[in-house]
């Protein structure tokens, strides 16, 4: 049984669609709500189906004395400007993902319409906080990290029906053999749900620009990666991040892929079928004439013309009749027979 595709907006996730490419913002804004909007504009520009947001409150996620405090702190937005920015990504016709860390940002995310919530791998053993954005209604997406089995297992039963996982290391950068890209095939199968992959390698390497593609090309139905408009700013999240222009090109590899794998929507090889040979006549056929095996010839002919019958079909004409004269190397249909 395939896995049902969910629906993030105007678009589905899921085996049989073209895989959805999210720009993935993360503290990219650094609380600037400009920025944030900015960052919109360059991920529709850049080709990205969807966007991600972290909507978080810092006092909720961390202890006073938290190491990253102060970092989380400058990139908070207060309620009323991440309404702003959720409710401009909405209206700019991407899917927005919002990745919430508690209940008063997912009630403020849900009232902004977004259309699918994101847990961090980090909170998979929150079941509370699976639950609360599985009470939404809308589909939550689920970060794996190195999570095991029976953890996943419980995660999935508390993020309910409407479930998608979303592989991904979580160093950043990570060296390219840490993504383990054949784990999303295997994640499929085990539990059943749409799998993707939230890349953290080096948007500075020219890898970073070929991941979504592979990750497309074993089957991925979801690729996030995050995105800046400026590389050269410090910090894990633009260390991990494309600039608008590398995002462009990773989509338009991405889609290339997709292309040259060769599948239609419903799973069966694409593209227009191989035109074979005909059956046509190998002497001047008299009207009335019986006709048998040697009569026949099987050439290929002129493609602007029908292609009459196929060699398969050459028994269905043996032992027939001409119902007129069939000239030599003229290509035979049912209405030349009776």
């Amino acid at each position: 049984m395939k896995p049902e595709a969910l629906a993030l907006g105007g678009r589905l996730l899921g085996e049989g669609q073209p895989c959805l490419v999210a720009a993935h913002v993360g503290a990219a804004h650094e609380g600037s709500t400009d920025e944030a909007l900015r960052l919109i504009e360059a991920a529709f520009q850049a080709g990205a189906d969807a966007i991600a947001f972290p909507v978080f409150r810092t006092t909720e996620l961390v202890v006073r004395r938290h190491p990253e405090r102060e970092a989380l702190q400058a990139a908070e937005l207060s309620p009323r400007e991440w309404r702003r920015v959720l409710e401009t990504a909405k209206s700019s016709g991407l899917a927005v993902i919002a990745e919430v860390f508690d209940a008063a940002s997912r009630d403020l995310a849900a009232e902004a319409g977004v259309d699918a919530f994101q847990a961090h791998a980090t909170d998979l053993d929150h079941p509370e906080l699976l639950r609360t954005l599985a009470a939404a209604g809308r589909p939550v997406l689920l970060g794996t990290g190195g999570s095991p089995d029976d953890l996943l297992r419980e995660a999935l039963a508390a993020a309910g029906a409407r479930v998608a996982l979303v592989l991904g290391p979580p160093q950043v950068p990570a060296a390219a053999e840490e993504l383990r890209l054949r784990d999303l095939a295997a994640l499929r199968d085990r539990y059943r749900v749409p799998v993707g992959l939230l890349d953290p390698t080096d948007g500075g390497s020219a890898f970073a620009l070929v991941v979504p593609a592979l990750a497309a090309a074993q089957g991925a139905d979801l690729v996030e990666k995050r995105l800046t408009r400026d590389r050269n700013r410090k910090g894990p999240d633009r260390a991990a991040a494309l600039s608008p222009e590398d995002f462009y090109r990773a989509v338009e590899l991405l889609r290339q892929a997709e292309r040259a794998r060769g599948e239609g929507p419903d799973g069966r090889p694409s593209g227009a079928p191989v035109r074979g040979r005909s059956i046509v006549a190998g002497t001047l056929i008299g009207r009335g004439d019986v006709i048998t095996a040697e009569m026949l010839r099987f050439k290929r002919t002129d493609e602007r013309f029908d292609r009459g019958l196929s060699p398969r079909e050459a028994h269905r004409i043996i032992g027939r009749r001409a119902a007129r004269p069939i000239q030599a190397d003229e290509t035979l249909r049912e209405d030349m027979l009776e």
